[in-house]
């Protein structure tokens, strides 16, 4: 089980975490005032991706193992969209 996990929130699309290790995501919560996809992706490509209703949210417990991602994650979100990514 993760000990270090913390917490990093973007509103819009971007970089959310900058490091050159592993990044394991482990929780997501997402929102957006429009119907639209998220997407997380590292230097491979998309690693997650899933929808969410106009005015909609999404909370995902992907478990202690958690999603790796290769360094540097970034998320594309809806127009009127954010994301809080738990990470370890």
């Amino acid at each position: 089980m993760a000990n270090n996990i913390t917490s990093k929130f973007l509103a819009g699309t971007g970089v959310i975490v900058t490091t050159t290790n592993i990044t394991r995501v482990v929780a997501i919560h997402a929102y957006s005032t429009i119907a639209g996809t998220f997407a997380l992706s590292d230097s491979t490509g998309d690693k997650i991706k899933f929808q969410v209703p106009t005015s909609g949210q999404a909370d995902i417990y992907i478990g202690d193992q958690g999603v790796s991602f290769s360094a540097t994650v970034s998320v594309s979100t809806p127009n009127g969209g954010g994301v809080t990514l738990f990470v370890g």
